[in-house]
């Protein structure tokens, strides 16, 4: 566990990273203080300036343009539609890992990596960089959803991204054949493993549809990442994903069974998350402002509405939902909410059916009176324009032990922050 998060009160929320931390911490050095700082356009080795107007705008100190910049450039890999992970196994005591970007907004391949003991930024990779203008952005097809260098060509995240501890992967359920205005999602997965920085791509499916809006769950139990498509575009697909074991055709893993839609017309943007034990699938479906259950040993039945107690929160889209071992619980975020954190407990009893016909109580996990608020203070320290209700897997549970600590990224130019759990 990291030393610092021993001063935090529970409940309470903390800058940790970032040039004016809180609790005494010293600032970190430059260049790790925030996201941005290893945004590869920024860095003249691999992003010379190719141009006089270039030349010209590095010397003016502006922000330097790259062929793969997109409409928005390196923001994006926050602000456009974009998800993280907590890598139990990077560093000493875990990392938070970023990856995306998408469509039309930043075409970079580049994983960056918050480590929790240091409170540092880096990047772990540089992505794809030696492209010309023309290899990136709108009518370029790559038919196996990659780059040349084998990096995925970076898709709207969404809540299609886990990770997976024994292999030490960085796991995105889907691909996109092309990116652009107009861009072609395709179900091919990709792996990127934490030991050796190297990625892998997984089959592609010959019918699933995995579109925008989707949410995934990693299912450590059954080595089986779940995956929800959204509803954009139709089609919609339930299935599931195992990144074990290599093909003959140099691809890795194995597709499960595709199943029909759970939420039809419901199912943009919602969260799931799966109980340590693999016994449950909770997911909170915002348009019905409710939650339900899957059953992952029988995935191809119906999703069962749960009964909460009458201090449930309204469920807004967008939202993370987490589950905290030290707490035995299940925990909701969603930036509509400022820093307030809720827990989800189930009902007394481990089976199956004591699971979906209790009730499931709702209780507020952040300190009362606690009044210090993340979003708010990301949103007046950015410089940038954000999408202040996305949070995704831009919240994570780390646990050390008994202590659940929950990590909230929000902006490439904002702090990390930090809450243990009540």
């Amino acid at each position: 566990m990291p030393g610092w998060v021993e001063r935090l009160e529970p409940g309470h929320w903390y800058r940790i990273s970032g040039d004016r931390p809180d609790l005494n911490l010293t600032a970190t050095p430059k260049g790790t203080r925030y996201l941005q700082d290893n945004d590869p356009a920024a860095d003249p080795r691999i992003n010379p300036a190719r141009t006089f107007k270039e030349s010209l705008r590095r010397i003016l100190r502006k922000r330097p343009q790259s062929p793969w910049h997109g409409r928005m450039g390196f923001p994006a890999i926050t602000e456009a539609w974009n998800s993280a992970v907590f890598a139990s196994r990077f560093g000493e005591c875990g990392s938070m890992i970023v990856f995306g970007g998408g469509h039309n907004n930043y075409f970079g391949s580049d994983v960056h990596a918050f480590d929790l003991a240091s409170r540092e930024w880096t990047r772990i990779s540089d992505g794809y960089v030696a492209g010309e203008p023309d290899e990136y952005g709108s009518g370029i097809q790559y038919p196996d959803s990659t780059y040349p260098d084998g990096s995925p060509l970076p898709p709207h995240t969404y809540d299609y991204v886990q990770y997976d501890s024994i292999g030490n992967d960085f796991i995105l359920l889907k691909g996109a054949l092309s990116l652009g205005p107009e861009p072609q999602a395709v179900p091919i997965p990709h792996m990127f493993n934490l030991d050796n920085m190297t990625w892998r791509r997984g089959p592609k499916h010959d019918s699933a549809i995995l579109n925008s809006g989707g949410w995934t769950t990693w299912d450590a139990s059954r080595r089986i990442l779940w995956g929800h498509s959204g509803d954009d575009a139709g089609g919609n697909s339930f299935i599931g994903f195992q990144p074990d074991g290599e093909n003959d055709d140099g691809t890795f893993g194995q597709w499960g069974v595709q199943q029909p839609n759970k939420l039809s017309g419901f199912a943009n943007h919602n969260a799931m998350q799966v109980d340590d034990r693999g016994n449950i699938i909770v997911v909170a479906a915002h348009k019905k402002n409710a939650l339900f259950a899957l059953n992952p040993a029988l995935p191809q039945t119906p999703l069962k509405r749960l009964t909460e107690n009458r201090t449930k929160q309204s469920i807004s889209p967008y939202a993370a939902l987490e589950y905290a071992p030290g707490h035995g619980c299940f925990v909701y975020f969603s930036a509509n909410n400022g820093g307030d954190t809720y827990a989800i407990q189930p009902p007394s009893g481990s089976t199956w059916a004591e699971s979906i016909n209790g009730t499931w109580h709702w209780s507020y996990l952040s300190a009362i009176g606690a009044d210090f608020d993340p979003i708010e203070d990301a949103a007046v320290t950015t410089a940038r324009n954000i999408n202040r209700t996305h949070t995704f897997g831009r919240f994570r549970i780390a646990n050390f032990g008994n202590i659940d600590l929950a990590i909230l990224i929000r902006h490439v130019d904002t702090p990390v922050y930090a809450m243990t759990l009540t």
